[in-house]
């Protein structure tokens, strides 16, 4: 740094960061990181332990150009795990079209907080990190998905809900005197369904993400609307 104030900091950091461009693995992104906040730590000085905000460590980005390497390497491989994630759960409900990906906001978010988590390592780190990570596009996402359902057949939703398809359409697809319709049905002319299945979505994406817990979800959307009150 221009003072020599934490120099052996930047050689480690400047190590770690070669080592973990030369590898891409876990551990030597974690050594990375870790490098990065003892760099910060001292960039920052008395102020070290107390959590810095987004303004800061933008600041910091622009002093360390290696810490804004590291950070943009780091959203690299959560973006990627994004997408990943994002794939999986459009296979599992046999969807044809395109999964989505962060946008430029999220992208931007996402440095901040990967940035955030460094400043101080101690206090925020990978517990920290994950969930602000998982929350950055789940309403986003939430919402697409939940337009693409209201899109579906019953195929879609007989994959999805699995044994509880035949109770959950029984119980709150529309019927007529003659028939009773599509569960996509429900979405399209029933908002007040459609925003319970985005905010339960979105809560299932930040949250878990376990495939175990959607079906319950999916059910639980229709019942929270559309459940007689004598019922509820």
């Amino acid at each position: 740094m221009a003072d020599g104030t934490g120099e052996n900091e930047l050689v480690d950091l400047r190590t770690a960061l070669a080592r973990y461009e030369g590898s891409a693995s876990a551990a030597a992104l974690d050594r990375a990181f870790v490098a990065a906040a003892a760099t910060v730590a001292t960039l920052r000085g008395d102020r070290a332990g107390e959590p810095a905000d987004a303004t800061e460590v933008r600041e910091l980005m622009a002093q360390l150009p290696e810490f804004e390497r590291l950070v943009s390497r780091a959203v690299e491989e959560a973006e990627r795990a994004a997408c990943a994630g994002a794939a999986a759960l459009w296979q599992w409900f046999g969807l044809s079209s395109a999964p989505p990906s962060w946008d430029e906001d999220e992208r931007s978010g996402a440095r901040v907080i990967v940035a955030c988590a460094c400043a101080p390592l101690q206090r925020r780190g990978a517990e920290w990190l994950r969930p602000r990570l998982l929350r950055l596009a789940a309403r986003r996402w939430a919402g697409l998905l939940t337009d693409e359902l209201a899109a579906s057949d019953e195929a879609v939703w007989r994959r999805a809900l699995g044994e509880r398809y035949e109770s959950v359409h029984r119980r709150y697809a529309p019927r007529s005197r003659w028939r009773t319709r599509e569960l996509s049905a429900v979405l399209t002319h029933d908002e007040s369904t459609a925003q319970a299945l985005r905010t339960r979505l979105a809560r299932w994406l930040s949250d878990s993400g376990d495939f175990e817990l959607l079906p319950a979800e999916l059910e639980a959307a229709f019942a929270q609307t559309r459940t007689p009150e004598r019922l509820a």
